[in-house]
């Protein structure tokens, strides 16, 4: 029977009655049409909108497709004790060889190179192994693959989200088992996952490569960011056998108009968050936030000052600290632009008209939305009360609850809940857009990145390694380097692959334009984008550049066995 033939609120008592085994074909969506555009599409793949695909791409994904694309994505993390689970997960990857090669962002792993490049200056000058015996292994860093979904939404409601983990982690104590609230608790899932912690560094470009244009440059696009490393996943003593479920690779990557997918773990929006919530955060959180990243960032700049080596050991958390107040600097852009504000209260309004319809969801739910509201003004109030404010939070989130349940209840699986740092697959078309009164490009080149170069002069943060400067001649500028596209993203996605319908890598995600931010609460593809590094120039640097012919024999699988010679080098 087709979820388009009963109502959504009556589609979802009947799920809450006969709830979804560990089979992920049995919920694929049939919507064949975006019903709330603005809530994104970051889809789950427990409810993949195959109908929606078909109608507005004309391309129905198979199970076995949707399989391979999950399996073949993975999740970046490290071992914190501080972190629930005792994990921090904060980047995606994805498998992108047969032999465990992991494709990942520079950004994502500069921590881990900085944590094992010792004397050396890897995350200055790029590390390439050379071979399997000189890879480096990566202490506590690890990747987690979905192999398992179920709706457990009855049994949390029943047992509480703890008991449930437990009795997966005491059935299959070999996973990973995280009960993920979705809709803001609307629906519960239980996510089971394959970890893989011996993780080894393979090769990383210049850092000034990576992060060409630096601070300026960031969430920007035309841009030049050479933003890619890889690691190795390792079984015992051998690479991984990763042949099962891995990308292929795709040097040519995919021309303007074509259809692509980002499959990755976006790690928070709040486009269910109320318009009382977002007048808070653009009158009062964010302002304050960033008063205290800008004062943080002063003195640490200060510190950096100090000597060569108090730089290197400060730079990569002066590189994260500034990526956050950029991004809580779009955030609030994105809130005072009237346009978002305007999708926002409409769709407030149409959520709370479809409610106010149904007797039982308005006596169980109505009454939500001005309460949230009446917390905001309560928080202004307490500021500077860490005890008063805590007791508010945990308020709002009950809250938050009634209103996700709310929206679940009315709109299903047809639309995808907020991002909460688990596996999403997002749709989207290449596509420049117009920008200051003319028109980006779907795609930049090496001609830009040498023209940005001499055009600043040489200065930082736009200046070329040299050992790109010695190979200018040989390399051939008509490469294509960054490229946009429509897809939905949000932090965490950077590290994610972006594949075509053939599940080819074309791309890998290490930002967005500055307009996109915004979609933490909207979703707006007119102006949004992703910008993904294009896999001809990291298929060009590793030949031309890096050394890395072998890695680019690998990925493009022009040699089915990577020579496995001792032996590292460095440029």
């Amino acid at each position: 029977m087709s979820n388009t033939t009963l109502p959504v609120a009556r589609q979802v008592r009947l799920r809450t009655l006969f709830p979804a085994l560990l089979v992920f074909g049995a919920c694929l969506g049939t919507t064949t049409a975006q019903v709330r555009k603005e809530l994104g599409r970051m889809w789950t793949f427990e409810a993949v909108p195959v109908g929606w695909f078909q109608e507005a791409y004309d391309f129905t994904p198979t199970q076995q497709w949707l399989d391979h694309a999950r399996l073949s994505s993975l999740r970046l993390g490290k071992r914190n004790e501080q972190a629930p689970g005792g994990i921090q997960w904060f980047c995606s990857a994805s498998f992108v060889s047969p032999h465990g090669l992991i494709m990942t962002n520079h950004h994502c792993s500069r921590d881990a190179i900085a944590g094992v490049q010792g004397e050396a200056d890897w995350l200055k000058d790029g590390f390439f192994a050379g071979g399997f015996e000189a890879e480096v292994r990566l202490p506590g860093f690890l990747v987690s693959q979905l192999v398992a979904t179920k709706d457990v939404t009855a049994d949390v409601a029943a047992q509480g989200a703890d008991a449930v983990r437990a009795a997966a982690e005491k059935a299959e104590p070999g996973l990973l088992h995280q009960v993920i609230a979705l809709y803001q608790g609307g629906n519960y899932q239980l996510y089971s996952h394959r970890v893989y912690d011996d993780l080894r560094l393979v090769c990383a470009p210049h850092g000034q490569s990576a992060h060409f244009g630096g601070d300026p440059d960031n969430f920007c696009y035309p841009r030049w960011g050479l933003d890619f490393t890889f690691l190795r996943a390792w079984d015992g003593d051998r690479p991984l056998d990763s042949k099962a479920h891995c990308f292929t690779w795709k040097t040519e990557g995919a021309k303007e108009g074509d259809l692509v997918f980002v499959t990755g773990n976006p790690g928070r929006t709040g486009r269910l968050q109320t318009v009382a919530q977002c007048e808070y955060l653009r009158d009062h959180f964010y302002p304050g936030q960033l008063d205290r990243l800008r004062g943080l960032l002063e003195q640490l700049g200060e510190q950096a000052k100090a000597s060569p080596a108090k730089e290197k050991e400060l730079r990569p958390r002066i590189l994260g600290i500034e990526n956050q107040r950029k991004a809580f600097e779009g955030y609030l852009d994105g809130l005072q632009n009237p346009r978002i504000l305007a999708i926002k209260q409409k769709a407030e309004a149409d959520l709370r008209e479809a409610v106010a319809k149904d007797p039982q969801l308005q006596q169980k739910y109505g009454d939500a939305w001005d309460r949230v509201a009446a917390l905001q003004q309560q928080k202004v109030d307490a500021t500077g009360d860490r005890a008063k404010l805590q007791e508010l939070t945990a308020q709002e989130a009950e809250q938050n609850k009634r209103i996700g349940e709310a929206c679940f209840a009315v709109y299903g699986t047809s639309i995808p809940p907020d991002a909460t740092m688990s596996l999403r697959i997002s749709d989207g078309i290449v596509k420049g857009y117009p920008m200051n009164g003319t028109l980006a490009p779907y795609f930049t080149t090496l001609y830009g990145l040498f023209a940005r170069h001499h055009e600043f002069g040489g200065e930082h943060p736009f200046d070329l390694p040299q050992a790109w400067l010695d190979k200018e001649q040989e390399l051939d500028l008509k490469t294509p380097f960054n490229f946009v596209a429509t897809c939905d993203i949000i932090g965490g996605n950077s590290g994610s692959p972006m594949v075509d319908k053939e599940l080819n890598v074309v791309g890998l995600i290490f930002d967005g334009n500055i307009e996109m931010l915004g979609n933490n609460y909207v979703f707006d593809d007119a102006v949004s984008r992703t910008v993904s590094v294009h896999p001809a120039i990291i298929v060009e640097s590793l030949r031309k550049v890096y050394g890395a012919g072998r890695l680019a024999d690998e990925l493009e699988r022009k040699d089915p066995k990577p020579a496995d010679a001792a032996g590292s080098a460095t440029r």
